[in-house]
């Protein structure tokens, strides 16, 4: 089976999964982003394992879980639950008798948590947007939208995914010019060009589908700032998986490799669209 068809497959049976999820909310989408996340994490530890570099594993898949659900509480609760944990990140190699690699256990750590545990918390914190009563009565009886996180959230992974689908169809149509082949040897700027373009009308279809609940403007700079951070997200664990010489994070999703490979884009797009939607808001005078 080539791996377009896995992909598909893979996509085929995941997306009305996906689309569940989301729509219910709730514990079952904090569920959801804890096995994310704690995947996620292991598969990075196990990344880094291969150059010989050792890692608090327990600690930072323990703290990420704290962080996903203090983020299902609300923003104060996880930025309060985030300082404590950077505290105690330090605090715990107050135990090692050997120091000569504490800074780099510390260092390795606390970027697992920062880059999975804080930055797909975010995803938890779009979900619950309309927690907020202001935004919920906004998003009722201006935009239309009895849901707003649910809204959010499609769109997001929408672009995402589709950024992901127009790059790879661009790149084998008209890719000749590499990105920057020294990280990422597959990735070409028409790829990547065709990518952003794919996610920009992307937002506008999906604005158009939940009935427009974003004037136009934002809805297609949504889905333009999507497409332009998920090159970098894409990018960011092409490094990390570059510099320890591996193709694939794991074997997880057939045709999509590992939980990393699939959610690369998403790690990095999900706080950018948060504190955007929020700049939308408080542009739009709710708080």
């Amino acid at each position: 089976m080539g791996n377009l068809t896995q992909r598909v497959l893979t996509a085929v049976l995941g997306i009305p999964v996906l689309l569940f999820v989301f729509y219910r909310g709730g514990v079952l989408f904090l569920l959801l982003f804890l096995l994310i996340i704690s995947v996620g994490l292991f598969e990075f530890f196990k990344l880094l394992e291969t150059k010989g570099v050792s890692s608090e594993r327990v600690f930072a898949v323990l703290s990420s879980v704290f962080l996903a659900a203090a983020a299902y509480f609300g923003y104060l609760h996880f930025l309060a639950v985030f300082t404590v944990l950077m505290i105690i990140a330090f605090v715990y190699q107050f135990r090692k008798q050997d120091l000569s690699d504490a800074i780099v256990e510390l260092g390795t750590t606390l970027i697992g948590i920062i880059y999975l545990g804080w930055f797909l918390s975010h995803a938890i914190l779009l979900r619950n947007l309309d927690h907020n009563l202001d935004i919920k009565n906004y998003a009722e009886t201006v935009q239309g939208i009895k849901d707003a996180g649910f809204f959010y959230v499609v769109f997001v992974v929408a672009c995402t995914f589709l950024n992901d689908t127009g790059a790879y169809f661009a790149g084998k149509w008209k890719g000749k010019k590499k990105l920057i082949p020294r990280i990422s040897p597959g990735k070409t700027v028409e790829g990547t060009i065709g990518g952003i373009i794919s996610s920009t009308i992307t937002g506008g279809v999906v604005n158009l589908i939940f009935k427009s609940p974003l004037e136009y403007g934002w809805a297609f700079l949504l889905g333009f700032i999507i497409g332009v951070v998920a090159v970098f997200g894409d990018l960011i664990e092409s490094l990390i998986k570059r510099s320890v010489g591996v193709k694939d994070s794991g074997g997880i999703l057939p045709g999509h490799g590992g939980v990393l490979d699939r959610f690369d884009s998403l790690i990095v797009v999900f706080p950018v669209s948060y504190y955007f939607v929020l700049l939308y808001y408080w542009f739009n005078g709710v708080f």
